[in-house]
């Protein structure tokens, strides 16, 4: 049975909307379009290769330092902690990762609701530079395993660095892959965690259904996320530039609740807080900009009122 919790805004997102927005550049295509309970991305025509490759070259300006998917570049480790903090992370979670991990691009803390156990293997959706996975690796311990999915190189190669940095060389790894299409073992994982990573994928159907797949009976997924309360203007979702400031890539709230369920989850738990303050600073970016001039007043401003980031569990009988 899945609830949907209203909650007062517990968390400081005043200071992620002075520092920067959530993936603002993270991909250069889409509108979003759903079909019965599938939630799939089309944009213009671009299949969903074209849409991760789009992902893929604007993680890997942010790996570099030379651009930003949550902010402008040169994005600095106290902005990062400070986002980071307003979105559920306690600052003993932040001084204990190296420095490097902590981007400060996502929208909740999955590490701190997933209540993981030493000895568990948990599987990272979307891993970037290794913040979660990090965290998660001192959770399940040394007989525990973490394993990081992304499918940007530069990504991964900072992360392995973060890792033996950090110690954590023999529990975690970093695999290269798409989420829609796992490296990981069918029914050999324990928990995956996810961080304001999904909404970008093209196909969250198929994301869901891997997930399920990897994961063992009893196994659980874990997921911070951007999700809609209403649809988006059409031509704020077919904007290239909204889709990279984790707008247009949001499905709504239910689409998203029913492709979980079509994956073959059930006992699904779903919280939610406002992503407004989240999300301003994104209405700074050019390109928001440039769209925001185009419209009549207000469309945009009240589109953001529309996002909201949800924290969700969804369990595997």
């Amino acid at each position: 049975m899945a609830t949907d919790q209203n909650q007062n805004q517990k968390r400081n997102t005043n200071s992620r909307a002075a520092d920067g927005g959530c993936a603002p550049g993270c991909c250069d295509t889409t509108s979003e379009q759903t079909t019965g309970s599938k939630a799939t991305t089309s944009v213009g025509g671009a299949s969903a290769n074209t849409i991760r490759d789009g992902v893929r070259a604007q993680y890997a300006k942010v790996a570099r330092g030379t651009g930003g998917c949550c902010g402008p570049a040169g994005f600095s480790a106290d902005s990062a902690k400070r986002v980071s903090r307003g979105i559920g992370y306690s600052d003993e979670q932040l001084d204990e990762v190296v420095e490097g991990a902590n981007l400060g691009v996502g929208c909740g803390n999955p590490t701190a609701i997933a209540n993981l156990s030493s000895g568990q293997v948990v599987v990272d959706l979307g891993s970037g530079a290794g913040l979660d996975a990090l965290l998660a690796a001192k959770q399940v311990g040394p007989n525990g395993r973490v394993i990081g999915i992304d499918m940007t190189p530069e990504m991964l190669e900072r992360a392995r660095t973060n890792a033996v940095q950090a110690g954590h060389a023999r529990n975690v790894e970093f695999r290269e892959g798409v989420i829609e299409e796992l490296p990981v073992a069918s029914a050999s994982v324990d928990v995956i965690i996810s961080n304001c990573v999904i909404n970008l994928s093209p196909e969250k159907d198929r994301v869901f259904r891997e997930a399920y797949r990897v994961l063992r009976s009893g196994g659980k997924l874990v997921v911070s996320d951007i999700l809609l309360s209403k649809p988006l203007p059409k031509v704020i979702a077919d904007h290239a530039g909204a889709y990279a400031a984790c707008v247009g890539g949001a499905v709504m709230a239910d689409e998203y609740l029913q492709a979980l369920r079509d994956a073959g989850f059930d006992n699904i738990e779903m919280s939610k807080r406002s992503a407004e303050g989240l999300m301003a600073a994104t209405l700074d970016l050019p390109d928001i900009r440039k769209l925001a001039a185009a419209l009549p007043a207000n469309v945009l401003e009240d589109a953001m009122k529309s996002l909201w980031s949800y924290d969700i569990k969804a369990h595997k009988a």
